[in-house]
């Protein structure tokens, strides 16, 4: 009787290892930010929704901070995310109060978002800790590694996604 075959197994990429990397990085990435949202009881959806309605700088395709603020479109677009997800997360930050909506000057119809001083004070509150945790997460990398590793990141979501722009180059 004949022996079966063993499959093959693939060999080994670079682009396939760095793929698995980064899905496991972002497995982490994501349980991190749940125990720091945590924290004010928020999920991070909602952290990182709060963190573009109040102008972070640091997501790419992100405003710079408006008083007029931003348009939930706005925020789907940057995020890669459909505007029904983006939708469910407003009205769960506008009911803890967190964020409301005002007209936009330029367009009655349409309803823009501003993070309310109760947001903000939430965002103050997990600073420190998002802070502390980034530093942790980047400590085996010098200044030159880290803006590096930005730029290497920010060319291949753009291979991904033609459409974002790094922050900082709205």
């Amino acid at each position: 009787m004949a022996k079966p075959a063993t499959p093959r197994r693939p060999a080994a990429t670079t682009e396939e290892s760095i793929v698995h990397v980064l899905f496991d990085l972002a497995n982490h990435l994501a349980r991190r930010g749940e125990r720091l949202a945590g924290q004010a009881g928020l999920t991070t959806q909602q952290w990182i929704v709060l963190l573009q309605i109040a102008g972070d700088p640091n997501f790419p395709g992100a405003p710079a901070r408006r008083p007029a603020g931003i348009l939930p479109s706005e925020i789907a677009s940057a995020r890669g995310v459909s505007r029904a997800t983006v939708s469910a997360v407003v009205a769960q930050l506008t009911q803890r109060g967190l964020i409301e909506q005002v007209a936009d000057d330029a367009d009655l119809r349409r309803r823009r978002l501003v993070p309310t001083a109760a947001g903000q004070r939430v965002l103050a509150e997990l600073a420190p800790v998002r802070r502390a945790a980034n530093r942790r997460l980047f400590a085996r990398l010098g200044a030159a590694e880290r803006a590096e590793l930005l730029r290497l990141l920010r060319g291949a979501l753009a291979s991904l996604d033609p459409t974002a722009t790094p922050a900082g180059d709205d």
